[in-house]
């Protein structure tokens, strides 16, 4: 189906023979194991989504990206005090193949993973919107709060507790509006060099969340992070920060963490930052990340880019504007819609398939 997240059930466990369930049978059993592990808050479904490589299809920048991912963001969510949530990782539908077995992997023992595919990177919001609607209408909650995490980036193994502590006080004290809870404090650090230093942000692209009410979700994603406060705060949605000392995120500055700008020096400035310390194993254990897993990170060389990865980015979101375009026609029976739109698949996966050498 266009335009829909598919959940691809879990996969069997290894070394066992593949269950033979009829198809309501197996639907029945996947409905069975969800619940078993779903959320166990009465109001609302908290909802932790990230993009993990929609557009992209090179291996090798899956292998890098996949190693930060274990490491930073899958230690952070394995640690976290509450576990009171789903994390939904949106990928490609044509993810490659030997990246897609690594992620079933890490999400065979995780029953708080899913795994869902999309067709293009715009499908994401709205995929994500009629999921989580879906989701809560299923488990009877009247409420959705759904927070941003890239998949570099790691959060404090106490910032879901916190999130969730807010948003019931919320609840509890008559609110009735949209509310964005902002985690203002956090580190920004690179990885290869482990310096960093404090930062401030009042709307994070970590751990940046919205509760909402659950008939008609839109998302934290509806907008871009930096404006997410400004769009939203004259039609009454309220924004609380989580103030105090605690750095709630960890951002990860890479030469792959920016495919969205040109001409980068972040990652110099971070490092070379006046007040930047030494991120050594006692500064990144709040946030489930390892002495072993920073080493790993730190020892493993850097991909290089083949091309500017912005301009390759801005190519491919042409090209899914004219997928776009034509999917109507498609799926009114036009063939030559059909035939052109496989074409411009083809070329959408040709162009990102060599990103990093």
């Amino acid at each position: 189906m266009v335009g829909a997240f598919f959940i691809q059930s879990p996969p069997a466990p290894t070394g066992s023979e593949p269950m033979r369930l009829s198809p309501r049978s197996a639907a029945a059993a996947l409905r069975r194991r969800l619940r078993d592990a779903a959320p166990r808050s009465k109001e609302f479904l908290h909802v932790i989504a990230t993009r993990h490589g929609i557009g992209v299809f090179d291996e090798q920048w899956f292998a890098y990206r996949q190693l930060m991912m274990e490491h930073l963001t899958l230690a952070s969510l394995d640690a976290q005090e509450d576990r009171d949530f789903v994390w939904v990782v949106a990928v490609d539908r044509d993810m490659p193949p030997r990246a897609r077995k690594r992620l079933d992997g890490l999400a065979e023992s995780r029953p708080y993973l899913r795994i869902a595919e999309t067709e293009l990177k715009r499908d994401f919001v709205p995929d994500l919107a009629a999921w989580t609607a879906a989701e809560a209408k299923a488990r009877k909650k009247g409420w959705v709060l759904t927070t941003r995490l890239d998949d570099d980036d790691a959060i404090h193994r106490g910032l879901v507790g916190r999130l969730r502590e807010e948003a019931a006080a919320y609840l509890a004290g008559g609110g009735r509006a949209s509310v964005i809870l902002s985690p203002v404090l956090g580190v920004n650090w690179v990885p290869a060099k482990a310096a960093g230093h404090r930062a401030y942000h009042h709307s994070p692209s970590i751990g940046l969340s919205l509760l909402e009410r659950a008939e008609d979700p839109r998302t934290v994603y509806r907008n871009n992070h930096r404006t997410l406060a400004q769009a939203l705060v004259p039609w009454d949605y309220n924004v609380r920060h989580l103030d105090g000392e605690t750095p709630w995120w960890l951002y990860a500055h890479t030469g792959l963490s920016h495919m969205q700008s040109e001409g980068s020096d972040r990652m110099d400035k971070v490092a070379g930052h006046r007040r930047a310390f030494k991120l050594d194993a006692a500064r990144l254990a709040p946030f489930g990340v390892t002495a072993a897993g920073a080493r790993i990170i730190r020892e493993t060389p850097e991909p290089e880019v083949t091309e500017s990865l912005f301009e390759l980015n801005r190519r491919g979101l042409d090209l899914e504007d004219e997928i776009h375009g034509l999917r109507e026609a498609a799926r009114g029976g036009d063939e030559a819609a059909r035939e052109r739109i496989a074409e411009l698949h083809a070329e959408r996966r040709r162009i990102h398939e060599r990103l990093v050498r």
